[in-house]
This record gives structure tokens, sequence and C-alpha cells, in this order.
């Protein structure tokens, strides 16, 4: 008789089996197949059994890696000079605003390596909560410490925000609190691995009364919005992604106006307009420029609330306009602009790209671009297209 918890819930169990132990787990899988009925089986691994950089890591750097030397265990890829992580971008700018913001206050769901936030711990280990495995209790703490006037930030890979949304919804933004949400890894992740895609946020989120939704073009605009996020009195979260970015500090801080996107010129005279958002805005600016494409780049820096002004002028351009994004199409910023021009009577048509109704697979960001066709040449044909 099974006297294991699972027995009281009528389920048989086998184990502890050995993860490693290859023919003995075979075995016990043809068991578990044969079997009549639910079943569980108990499985015991190391992770990174085998490699003892794997095995000895304690912060998760192992967790999805790039190109590496196996002998070493050093990482291929090599940061180019005057870039950071956007993960780090945040992290020291979260430390220089704790520096003269006592209330503010760090939070992570087990990912203070990941998200670079050890710094901050280390800087100010008295406001620095590492949560574990728990993204409802870290949200709903964050909420919490908001109420009682402290300003917290929290930061949240993207695939796991899902498991916070109810306490997004419920705890922070029906009580519009000024809780500051990084969700790092954003948009597509390559060696992160398939369901590790930050493609779904937007969606999730823009429904959301109170929520204020950004993504900064570079690090100068990271470092802006971020201390824009502790000057106002609303739930507020900011997008980046996994990769690098130009970075130097800026000298002054600034608020950026809320809702407020920026419109960039290649030439006097404008045949076609791109709206983009995120690192994509200098990409295209710079193809555009190389290419001598007569476009309008707008940075659509928040994705809600929207830019009702800039969208207005857009809407009535008789120029084609192109909304590029790198996220679902379905709920993302091409579905709030034209729900937009619909409801203020609207006929522009809108080109969008982005990803369809699927689930993206595993493989490197450039790779990924050019399968869904995100990719910047992509992309600069189908405005060549149309110019």
């Amino acid at each position: 008789m099974d006297t294991s918890i699972f027995g009281d819930f009528n389920l048989d169990y086998i184990g502890p089996v050995d993860g490693h132990d290859i023919r003995r787990l075979i075995k016990v899988l043809e068991i578990a197949k044969r079997h009549d009925g639910p079943i569980v089986v108990h499985v015991l691994t190391k992770k990174g059994k085998g490699y003892p950089f794997a095995e000895e890591d304690k912060e998760g750097k192992w967790h999805g890696v790039s190109q590496f030397d196996p002998k070493t265990g050093c990482s291929l890829s090599r940061m180019p000079n005057g870039q950071k992580s956007w993960s780090e971008v945040i992290s020291s700018t979260l430390c220089d605003l704790a520096k003269d913001n006592k209330d503010i206050i760090a939070i992570t769901p087990a990912m203070k390596g990941g998200s670079k936030l050890s710094a901050f711990f280390e800087q100010f280990p008295t406001r620095s909560f590492d949560c574990g495995i728990a993204e409802e209790h870290a949200m709903t703490f964050a909420a919490g410490l908001a109420a009682s006037g402290k300003r917290p930030f929290i930061s949240v890979y993207s695939s796991f925000l899902q498991r916070a949304y109810d306490q997004i919804s419920h705890d922070v933004a029906r009580m519009d609190l000024p809780v500051v949400i990084g969700i790092d890894r954003c948009g597509l992740v390559g060696e992160d691995g398939e369901t590790h895609h930050g493609v779904f946020d937007i969606a999730m989120l823009r429904h959301i009364p109170h929520m204020i939704l950004a993504q900064p073009k570079d690090g100068d605009e990271a470092q802006q919005l971020l201390y824009t996020a502790f000057t106002q009195e609303h739930p507020f979260a900011l997008r980046y992604p996994r990769g690098n970015t130009p970075f130097h500090k800026v000298d002054t801080y600034h608020p950026v106006r809320i809702g407020s996107w920026s419109m960039h010129k290649i030439m006097e005279t404008s045949k076609l307009c791109v709206i983009t958002y995120g690192d994509n805005v200098d990409k295209v600016i710079s193809k555009a420029r190389i290419n001598g494409l007569a476009i309008t780049v707008v940075n659509a820096r928040f994705f809600k609330p929207l830019d009702e002004e800039m969208l207005n002028s857009i809407c009535q351009m008789e120029e084609p306009v192109i909304i590029y994004e790198t996220d679902m199409l379905a709920g993302g910023l091409g579905s709030a602009i034209l729900e937009y021009a619909n409801d203020h009577g609207y006929q522009k048509h809108f080109v969008r790209i982005g990803i369809d109704d699927h689930f993206v697979e595993h493989g490197s960001i450039p790779q990924l671009k050019k399968l869904e066709r995100l990719d910047i040449n992509t992309l600069c044909d189908i405005i060549a297209s149309y110019l």
C-alpha cells in the first residue's frame, strides 16, 4: 500500500529514481507507460550533471547560454565597448536612483542574477527581497509596500509575468498603486528557449485600467523612463529585452511625458511612416539613412497610454503607414492603433508586421526574426514595395 502523500490522493508512485542512470530510468518509464491509471514517477537529477562549471553554478548563469569554450567555460560572446546588457542598464539606474530615494525597494522572484540585481542587493541589503520562485507573492508583496508608502521595483521575466496576472490586476492596478514592474527578457529571447519568449506581455497588460506600459529605444531612454516611473503615482511597467545597448550614464534625469512618442524624419520629404518601438527604432533609422529611404520613423515608446495627438496626425497622413512590432500581433501596438483609428472615425489603412497566431520555436534571435519575417531586411523590402 502506498502511504506517501500521493497515495492519499489515490495516485500510484514510483521512486525516487536516479535520472542519470539511463537504463534504469527507461525501465521505470516503460513500467509507467504500461500502468493502468495515473502514476507519479519521481526522478532525481542534478542540473548541469557531467559539466563542472554548470554543476557548480549557484546563480543560474548556465540556465541559458550562448556559445562558450567548453574547456574554460568562458563565453565566446564579448560585450562591445561602451555597451551594457539591458538588465544592467536598469539595475545600475535603479541603484543610482535609490541613493537619493530611500523608499525604493527591489524585489525579485529568484532571478537576482539573471536580472542583474546583485549590485542592488549588495548596496541596499535591507531594501532587497528575493521571494523565491513565487511571482504571485512577490507582486502582492510589492503592492503592500506601495500601499504603505514605499516605492517598490519588481523585476520579472516576461515569460513568467503571467504567473502574477491576478496580483497585477487585483492587488496592484485595482488599487492604483505605484508599483514599478521591470519586464525583463521581453520579445524574442534566443538561447533562453522557446518557452521563454516574452511576446505576450503587451496584450496581457494593455487592457488593465490604471496601467502604464512603456519600452525604451536605447540606454538613455531606459534611464529616463525608469526615473519617470518613480516620479508618478500609478502602476508602471517597463519592458526591456535580452541583449545589449550602448550606455553612458545620463548627466541629469528628467521625466518623460507619459504617453508621448517621438518622430524622426530621415529626409525632409517623407513618403512612408514606420511606427515601431524598443531597439527597433534606431535599427530602422540607421537602415533608412544608409539606404536613403524617404521615411518617417515613430518611436512609440508608450503602448499605454497612446500619444493621441501624434496618432491623430498619423491617421490623417496620405502616405502609407507600417506598424512594425516584434511581439504578438493580437493585442499588441498595432491592435491598439487600429482600435483608436476605428473609434475616432479614421479610415486609414495600416500595414502590420508582427508575430502571427502561433508559438515561436527555439533559435537565435537573428534566425527567429528571419523565420518570422521580422528581420530588418524583410522590413526594407516591404518599405521599398510602397516607395
